[in-house]
């Protein structure tokens, strides 16, 4: 079984990117990403409504890491502390050697491949020092950008699942990419 036991927080870095713990520091933006409709489309989570509700979101993804449940970074440029978005594994099957990949990032960021560096540090990461055996993506089939995402990476989709879960009174429909360890 894994076993996620850190003295201290993991820092990543990419040609461009810090991938760092998400700190109180972060709440302003996790409150400005995590409000935006835009943002959460695809996200099954409730919108945030309040600075509060983003400093408990903060909180918990510190909780998590202490507790090692699971990893998520926030992404922030090199040089700068503001938070763009977040990547990392938010579940994580320990006794099967599984992670779920997920990442949000803030649209004035969108289209200039941060999301694809931070992602291959992730995946690179997840495999060498996690030891996944397989990494998985879950993402809403109407999420083309995600899809695209994951498969320029070598996911593949696995399945197609109908009314996978039930979120603003609806059930959603997911598609299933996974990644094997290239051991």
């Amino acid at each position: 079984m894994l076993i996620l036991n850190f003295e201290k927080f993991p820092v990543l870095e990419t040609e461009r990117l810090v991938l760092r713990a998400i700190s109180i520091d972060d709440v302003d933006e996790m409150f400005q990403q995590r409000s935006n409709p835009e943002v959460m489309k695809y996200i099954v989570r409730p919108i945030l409504q309040s600075r509060r509700e983003a400093e408990e979101l903060v909180r918990n993804y510190e909780f998590l890491f202490e507790q090692g449940i699971s990893i998520t970074w926030a992404m922030s440029l090199k040089g700068e502390n503001k938070m763009l978005g977040t990547v990392g594994y938010p579940r994580i099957n320990k006794e099967n050697y599984r992670g779920e990949i997920g990442y949000s990032l803030d649209p004035v960021h969108w289209n200039k491949g941060y999301m694809n560096e931070a992602i291959r540090e992730v995946i690179k990461f997840g495999f060498e020092e996690l030891r996944l055996n397989s990494i998985e993506a879950i993402i809403q089939p109407e999420n083309k950008a995600s899809s695209e995402l994951v498969l320029k990476h070598g996911f593949i989709r696995e399945a197609y699942i109908r009314e996978h879960s039930y979120f603003n009174d609806k059930f959603q429909d997911v598609e299933i990419y996974s990644l094997l360890s290239p051991r």
